[in-house]
């Protein structure tokens, strides 16, 4: 099972494309984004290891089973806390791809609608299949999907208008102080370990740490090629232009002899597939953390099944509610403003694993 943890890193370093990431640090380019690299693989990296040392001290069992050894009121506060963490975390990359699908794919459906069938779509998957047939699910998507990405990746770096002057430009700014926008977008790559509170029950057997050495090699290259591809095809001034940066320079980009010429096609449809496998793994957590909690005095299937599909349809309601209410630009915000408060509750969540896992070996 240790692959699908593996699986889990490599969704959340893909799905960051969609996620403001590349925004972010194209726009402090010359204003800290190349030193927040380092430190966010720093950060982000330890982070990771800590969690999965923590983790490993346990067997078969999710965080809301091990939060019975704290207080009850702590144990409901952070339940209801970290289950909306999780919730906003797919709802920002649904807001994301509905946009960018509303835009490049077919104008003339309306938003709303549109989010509305993603998010039918997506609670219907959910309240079907449990947590293991979730990641067998992730990694086919995965399999089909990664050489594909793979092949835009070869066409970016092998562009013939791809300036390494413009790249190296930014690059001389690397003494300059990263905000903590910049930091808090470098460490998501990283993220994806913190699903494991829910999908480590399905895992027979403990993650072997000594095999994790390349996760922070694989992370960094992610960033340099989130932040230095774009700004190589569209110069370091002219990428400040651009609202999708990863969509303007996969349109700029061809094969010229492959089934599809435009490569900007085959991206939107792989981003789009691997944007709604992150929202049902993210939707997924929040559920079952929440599902969890209020089933400890639920005895009846009946009321369970009604519980459950309750908690999905607030969410799809949710969601559609933050789409009626936000335009671009506050999609953008409100999706920085969760990257900034996420790192510190990243922080808090692994703390207290590391506290947990030290209870239960005293």
């Amino acid at each position: 099972m240790n692959r699908y943890f593996y699986y889990l890193l490599i969704l959340n370093m893909l799905v960051n494309v969609f996620l403001y990431v590349p925004n972010i640090l194209l726009r402090e380019r010359f204003e800290g984004a190349v030193l927040a690299i380092p430190i966010g693989v720093l950060i982000g990296t330890t982070l990771l290891f800590l969690f999965t040392i923590s983790i490993n001290k346990f067997k078969g069992v999710g965080l809301p089973e091990l939060l019975e050894a704290t207080p009850k009121w702590f144990r409901f506060i952070f339940v209801l806390f970290f289950s909306g963490m999780w919730f906003i975390a797919g709802a920002i990359s649904l807001l994301a791809f509905n946009n960018v699908t509303i835009r490049f794919i077919n104008p003339e459906i309306s938003d709303v609608n549109m989010i509305t069938v993603f998010a039918i779509f997506i609670v219907l998957l959910l309240v079907r299949i449990p947590s293991d047939r979730l990641l067998y699910t992730l990694e086919i998507i995965l399999v089909l999907n990664l050489p594909l990405i793979g092949l835009v990746m070869y066409q970016a770096y092998s562009h013939d208008y791809l300036s390494i002057y413009s790249m190296l430009e930014v690059a001389t700014h690397y003494k300059e102080i990263p905000s903590w926008s910049a930091i808090a977008a470098s460490t998501f790559v990283f993220s994806g370990y913190t699903n494991l509170v829910i999908f480590y029950r399905v895992f027979k057997e403990k993650i072997r740490i000594r095999r994790l050495w390349f996760v922070p090699i694989i992370g960094f290259v992610n960033l340099v090629t989130t932040i230095f591809i774009p700004i190589g095809m569209w110069g370091a001034d002219g990428i400040g232009d651009l609202t999708y940066p990863w969509i303007a320079t996969a349109d700029t980009l061809q094969i010229e002899f492959g089934p599809v010429e435009r490569v900007v096609t085959m991206f939107i449809l792989l981003y789009v597939s691997i944007s709604m496998i992150s929202v049902a793994v993210h939707w997924h957590v929040a559920f079952e953390t929440l599902k969890s909690t209020f089933h400890i005095k639920l005895k009846s299937e009946r009321i369970k099944k009604r519980l459950d599909w309750i908690i999905l349809g607030s969410f799809a309601l949710c969601v559609y509610i933050l789409e009626l209410n936000l335009k671009q630009n506050d999609i953008f915000v409100f999706g920085e403003n969760w990257l900034n408060f996420r790192l510190p509750c990243e922080v808090f969540l692994v703390l207290l694993m590391i506290g947990l896992s030290k209870k239960v070996k005293q």
